[in-house]
């Protein structure tokens, strides 16, 4: 799980490492002047830098959106490879704390409370692009606990001749009322709670499993690379859920039970150089997307032959000046009604396979077109008093249970905040809205 967090973050390594080193040395000299422990007090400070670094750098991404996941299954982190790294990383914040303040109260509170606010800024801030759940707290906390008892342990069983810090009490009152009271202010106005019965549980895979996984990686790379650990992630209350696979410079997904869905993504060697999939023939250097076009066919006609018949193929750049190349996507439609199968790949400048999502699905029937695309942006409209623009995008065929629709993909524009609204183009009922915030 570390490789796959950190790989392809070489920069953020090292500085991370620099700058606790570097804190680690400044507190040190700056506590010998002021304590009779500093060694144990800047180790502990630079444990919570750490940590912090760790959970709070930010991916790019917005994972956190003002959620958080408060899982009932108390349990369950323990039993997951997650939980149990979370578990032993606030560890040493416990067991630190208790050395220093030599108050075992003090040194699991303080690691409790830095993950309090760590889950809580996970949540509130989406910029962060990390996910707020209860489950890391309860692992957090319980590692923190752990730590402190068994530093309390070691001070009862040695005597020292290091006294208990003393504590300056109301300034320690202020203090914690007035975390608990950001805390409190928070949470109710920025972060939205979501109670599941179980988070989603990634374990090893099944003997089944990892044969449909070696199987979706021969058939969209051949032999080229060697599957190496597979795991399984079920979704919450359900046996359905993605296989993973991890390949020497990459991973790939497949959804079960069905097997219809594979994903691949192709990282960057750390050497730089590219590392995704070559395909025979194809130029050394891409430079146009007419040329990606061309060796993206040349890979779907041995590998996915399936997605042509009837499909059209588009072409879009994918960075600045397409710098990570071109993103070459087949879609069918079928009397007007874009279809459920797709096949999407990325061909990098070196002429290489860097990304890949497929869809292997057959057409579908759908009930008659009785709602125009006029129509349908008229009753999106209608569903949203106030807002002042509806665009009408795609008709495609979506699956409710064993039957499929075909729906009008709507945006809806509000003052603010923005939807994305599904109406059925058979009975023109609006069925699905997922709102988004005003950007």
């Amino acid at each position: 799980m570390l490789e796959a967090v950190f790989k392809g973050h070489t920069a953020f390594i090292i500085s991370a490492i620099t700058l606790s080193l570097a804190f680690f040395g400044v507190a040190f000299f700056t506590a010998k002047k002021r304590t009779d422990r500093p060694f144990h007090l800047a180790l502990w400070c630079t444990s919570i830098l750490s940590i912090s670094f760790l959970t709070l750098w930010t991916t790019g991404g917005s994972q956190g959106s003002g959620r958080c996941v408060v899982n009932l299954k108390f349990l369950e982190p323990f039993g997951t490879e997650q939980g149990l790294l979370n578990f032993l990383m606030f560890t040493p914040v416990g067991f630190l704390g208790v050395l220093v303040t030599r108050r075992p109260l003090a040194g699991f509170a303080i690691s409790m409370g830095l993950s309090v606010a760590i889950e809580t800024a996970q949540g509130a801030l989406p910029a962060i692009g990390r996910a707020c759940d209860t489950s890391d707290l309860l692992a957090n906390s319980a590692g923190g606990l752990l730590g402190a008892l068994m530093a309390f342990l070691i001070t009862r069983t040695r005597p020292s001749e290091l006294a208990a810090w003393r504590l300056n009490t109301p300034r320690s009152i202020v203090t914690w009322v007035a975390f608990g009271v950001i805390i409190g202010v928070v949470w109710p106005t920025s972060i939205q709670t979501h109670t599941v019965k179980s988070t989603e549980a990634v374990g090893s895979a099944g003997g089944n499993q990892r044969k449909v996984a070696i199987s979706a990686v021969h058939q969209a790379f051949g032999n080229h690379y060697t599957v190496g650990n597979v795991q399984f992630s079920s979704s919450p209350d359900s046996d359905r859920g993605t296989i993973m696979a991890s390949l020497p410079v990459g991973f790939v997904q497949v959804n079960w039970p069905e097997g219809n869905e594979i994903t691949a993504s192709l990282d960057m060697s750390d050497s730089g150089e590219a590392s995704g999939f070559p395909v025979p023939g194809s130029p050394a250097h891409i430079k146009k997307s007419t040329e990606a076009k061309k060796v993206a066919a040349t890979y779907a006609e041995k590998h996915f032959p399936w997605a042509l018949p009837g499909s059209t193929a588009e072409v879009s750049p994918v960075g600045d000046n397409a710098a990570l190349g071109w993103m070459v996507s087949w879609r069918k439609h079928l009397h007007g009604v874009l279809m459920p199968m797709r096949l999407d790949v990325q061909i990098d400048r070196a002429g290489h396979v860097s990304q890949l999502s497929t869809r292997k699905s057959p057409d579908v029937d759908v009930p008659s077109l009785r709602v125009t695309k006029e129509n349908a942006v008229q009753r999106a409209m209608h569903s949203a008093p106030g807002c002042r623009k509806a665009e009408a995008g795609e008709l495609l065929a979506v699956q409710d249970k064993a039957n499929w629709n075909a729906v009008w993909r709507i945006s809806v524009t509000c003052k603010d905040s923005s939807m994305i609204t599904h109406v059925n183009a058979h009975s023109g009922a609006v069925e699905v809205k997922e709102k988004n915030p005003a950007p």
